[in-house]
């Protein structure tokens, strides 16, 4: 009995650290830093992190781990980064609300507001210059979108991905990252009361990458990560991203799902094969 109550708290205390956890914060610095990956090459001018919103708005957040607790929907999981969010980026870890909304007062963002063709309120966004590796002609990074407004809403929050003035943020069939009616293929429904995934928002994106091209012309780039709610202030939405690096593409940039990392197992049973083609060829070659 004893056992299985050490064993019981020792889950409850795996289960704790591994929540979804915010640390709210405007500053530019941190959070300029919070979203570069790992083994990032990008370089951050010192001086340019410029933050929109306020700081309720934005933060760190640690845990991103959320499990469907039923169905084939999968499990969503993310590098420790940044959120940005219309409302409050520290949202409740139950789904209890089909309209969250907190009216926070501030602007929108003239990049969103080109972008939707609309007013746009409650913007939140990180702004920065940087230099990238050489050789490299692109930056990419993770996230997964959450809205309250899935999938009732015809007015729409929206996210932007502005690599040198250029947005990259779009879905695979070239809709912008918003819940657009009729895009519900690029959300997984959440509702009220399913408890599928625990956190507020009633439609989430899969796990994303998201790739923006380099003005190959210029020495010093700029990145805006941000999102806004568009024409009114209610149902708010929250973007999470993380592992901002520089890398090398031949394609257009846009977005794609997280590039799949082989198991052990499966490292095993490549090798495996590499080497029947090895013992084949030499076979051949000896019977020649």
């Amino acid at each position: 009995m004893k056992k299985s109550l050490l064993a019981l708290a020792a889950l409850c205390a795996v289960t704790a650290a591994n929540a979804l956890t915010v640390t709210n914060s405007n500053d530019g610095s941190v959070l300029a830093n919070a979203v570069l990956g790992a083994s990032s090459s990008l370089m951050i001018v010192g001086g340019s992190q410029t933050v929109t919103g306020n700081a309720s708005q934005s933060g760190t957040y640690t845990g991103f781990n959320l499990a469907p607790s039923s169905g084939s929907t999968p499990t969503l999981n993310l590098a420790n980064g940044i959120v940005l969010s219309s409302g409050t980026a520290s949202v409740s870890d139950t789904n209890t609300s089909n309209n969250t909304s907190v009216s926070v007062g501030t602007p929108g963002l003239a990049a969103l507001t080109t972008l939707s063709g609309t007013d746009t309120f409650d913007a939140s966004a990180l702004s920065f210059s940087f230099t990238a590796g050489a050789g490299q002609n692109a930056v990419s990074a993770s996230f997964v979108f959450g809205t309250e407004e899935f999938p009732t809403q015809s007015v729409t929050d929206i996210f932007g991905f502005f690599v040198d003035g250029v947005n990259y943020a779009k879905f695979a069939d070239g809709s912008l990252i918003s819940n657009a009616p009729g895009g519900a293929t690029n959300f997984i429904s959440n509702p009220v009361g399913a408890g599928l995934y625990g956190i507020e928002y009633n439609g989430l994106t899969n796990v994303l990458t998201v790739t923006g091209l380099l003005d190959t012309t210029l020495d010093t780039h700029t990145l805006t990560i941000g999102l806004a709610d568009t024409s009114d202030r209610i149902f708010d939405s929250g973007v999470y991203v993380a592992g901002l690096i520089g890398t090398t593409t031949t394609g257009g940039g846009g977005i794609g799902p997280i590039p799949a990392i082989p198991e052990p197992e499966t490292y095993a049973l490549m090798l495996a094969g590499l080497g029947l083609v090895g013992w084949a060829a030499r076979r051949r070659k000896a019977q020649a």
